[in-house]
C-alpha cells in the first residue's frame, strides 16, 4: 500500500523569515482597501503606489494639490477624485523636495483653500529643499515610520531623493524598492511626481523606468494651450483606467473645466484625424530611428493627442491597417518600424 505524504505546512528549509512571506492557495482572497478615486474608479489602493507625470510647467503641481486634498477630507476635487481614507489612517504626509520656502507654503495653503479649513490637523508638510538627497531620504522614512494612522504619503518630486541622478540603474531600483517596502510594511498609499522626457511621454531616466513598472497607476498631466485647460490622464492602470478629464485656474485654484468638443471626438477615433494629421506625428515620433519599441510609440501618440495609453492602440492598429508603420518581433520585444521614413 502506497504511503501518503503529507505536504509540509512550514518551508522544508525551516527558513523563519522566507515562511512569513509564503503565499498561502487557501487564504480568502480580498481586494486592498480603496484610498482613492478617480473617475469612479479605484486608483489608489492600500499597499501601492502613483506615480504623477508630466513636462515642466505642464500642471503637475496643480493636479498633486487637488489629489492631495481629496484625500485630506475624503472630499470630491474636480468632479473625478475623490479621498476614501478609513477613519483610523486619516493622516497624510506631504514632503515638497525642490520648492523654495515661499513656493511650498504657497502650495499648502492652496491644498488648505482646497479642502475649506485653513489648518487640517491631519496633514503634515514638509519642505526638504535645504536638505541633501541623502538627507531626505531618511527624513521621509523616519517621519513614515514615526507617523501614527497614516494613510498616504505625497512625494514632490522623486527625482530629488537621488544622490547619482535619475540615470544610475541601483540607485533607481534601491529606491523603488523603499516605495514599495513603505507601501507595504505600513499599509499606505503613496503618490509620488516625475518630470518626463523633453521628446516624449517617458518618466526620466533609470528611476522612471522602475516606477513605471511598478505603479499600481500612472497619472499624466498636459497643458491644452489652445483652450486655455489640464488634461489629466491614466495612461496605465492596474486594473480599470479613467477616463480624460480637464481642469482650469481661476483665481489661483484648480477648478473642473469641460473637455474641448474636438478633442472629446477625436481623443476617441483617429479616423477624425486627417493622413496629414497622422503621418506629421509619425514623422515626429520616428525623427531619430526609423523602429522604436510599443512603449514609445504609445507615448507619442498620447502626448500629441492628449489621450490615455489604452486609447493610443487603437491609432496603433490604425496606422497598421494604412501600412504606415509595420511590426516586428525580436525575441520577447515587439518593435514598430515607420514605412515612410526619409532618412
Amino acid at each position: 500500500m502506497e504511503k501518503k505524504v503529507e505536504i509540509p505546512k512550514c518551508d522544508i528549509n525551516k527558513n523563519v523569515a522566507l515562511q512569513k512571506l509564503r503565499i498561502n492557495p487557501l487564504s480568502e482572497l480580498s481586494e486592498p482597501p480603496v484610498y482613492g478615486m478617480i473617475g469612479g474608479k479605484p486608483s489608489m489602493t492600500a499597499g501601492n503606489f502613483c506615480l504623477l507625470c508630466g513636462k515642466a510647467k505642464s500642471g503637475k503641481t496643480w493636479t498633486l494639490m487637488t489629489i492631495t486634498a481629496a484625500l485630506i477630507n475624503n472630499s470630491l476635487q474636480l468632479n473625478n477624485i475623490r479621498g476614501c481614507l478609513p477613519d483610523n489612517k486619516r493622516n497624510v504626509l506631504y514632503f515638497d523636495t525642490e520648492q523654495s520656502t515661499f513656493h511650498a507654503t504657497r502650495t499648502i495653503k492652496r491644498v488648505c483653500k482646497l479642502t475649506n479649513d485653513p489648518n487640517p490637523g491631519n496633514l503634515l508638510a514638509y519642505g526638504l529643499r535645504p536638505l541633501t538627497p541623502a538627507e531626505r531620504l531618511v527624513v521621509i522614512e523616519d517621519a513614515i515610520n514615526t507617523t501614527e494612522n497614516l494613510g498616504a504619503v505625497i512625494i514632490d518630486g522623486i527625482r530629488d531623493l537621488l544622490t547619482m541622478g535619475i540615470n544610475d540603474e541601483q540607485e533607481a531600483t534601491s529606491l523603488t524598492s523603499k516605495f514599495l517596502k513603505w507601501t507595504a510594511e505600513f499599509n499606505i498609499h503613496l503618490v509620488i511626481v516625475l518630470h518626463q522626457n523633453k521628446n516624449d511621454l517617458n518618466a526620466r531616466g533609470h528611476v522612471g523606468t522602475e516606477v513605471l513598472n511598478k505603479a499600481e497607476t500612472i497619472i499624466s498631466v498636459t497643458k491644452d494651450k489652445k483652450h486655455d485647460i489640464y488634461v489629466i490622464s491614466c495612461d496605465e492602470g492596474r486594473d480599470i483606467t479613467f477616463e480624460d478629464f480637464a481642469f482650469m485656474i481661476i483665481d489661483g485654484l484648480p477648478v473642473a473645466s469641460d473637455m474641448p468638443e474636438e478633442g472629446q471626438v477625436k481623443g476617441k477615433n483617429p479616423q477624425n484625424f486627417s493622413d496629414k494629421d497622422h503621418l506629421g506625428l509619425l514623422d515626429q515620433i520616428f525623427a531619430e530611428s526609423k523602429k522604436i519599441d510599443g512603449e514609445t510609440l504609445e507615448r507619442g501618440i498620447t502626448y500629441n493627442y492628449s489621450i490615455g495609453i489604452v486609447k493610443s492602440r487603437d491609432f496603433i492598429t490604425h496606422f497598421l491597417m494604412k501600412q504606415w508603420v509595420k511590426k516586428e518581433r525580436e525575441g520577447k520585444r515587439i518593435f514598430y518600424v515607420y514605412q515612410r521614413a526619409t532618412f
